[in-house]
């Protein structure tokens, strides 16, 4: 039993011996010569031809469409908020629950005020979500002028402000 040990470890290391030498020798890239299959041949490419058109200044045609665009710019918070709304914005996109306590919306941070003890005007909390203050960045960037005063009219309702 030891003899059939000893020459299945003997096997073993001589086939990891033989293995390990098949590195060493140098890479050798394919040739076209070793390489078989088919290889792709080139196809034929035709030229189309190009016309120049003249554009001229003109009132639009029938195929031309002018679009009215609505700027983007976050405009001054409208003047009614939806506190509904609100408290989405308050624990979405704006993430505010992050930083500041509310106990309606069920969050806890301890970064800015608590706003159940501190009660903001939707006045207040309008400036301070459009401006920041302190370590409060602004919001004016970030989310549009009803976002802003749906915002305003859930936090203060909620802390009663």
């Amino acid at each position: 039993m030891r003899r059939r040990s000893l020459a299945l470890l003997l096997l073993v290391a001589a086939l990891g011996f033989a293995v390990a030498g098949c590195g060493g020798e140098e890479e050798t890239s394919p040739t076209p010569e070793t390489v078989v299959g088919t290889t792709p041949t080139e196809t034929d490419t035709t030229e189309s031809e190009t016309t120049e058109t003249e554009t001229t200044d003109s009132e639009p045609t029938e195929t031309e469409t002018q679009t009215e665009t609505t700027p983007t710019e976050t405009g001054p918070p409208a003047a009614d908020g939806d506190p509904v709304a609100g408290k989405q914005v308050f624990l979405g996109v704006a993430g505010c629950g992050s930083c500041h306590t509310l106990a309606d919306a069920g969050t806890s941070g301890t970064i800015g005020p608590n706003l159940d003890d501190s009660k903001p005007s939707t006045e207040l909390v309008v400036d301070r979500v459009t401006n920041g203050q302190g370590q409060m960045p602004p919001f004016a960037g970030t989310l549009s002028g009803q976002q802003i005063a749906d915002v305003a009219a859930y936090v203060s309702q909620a802390a009663g402000g």
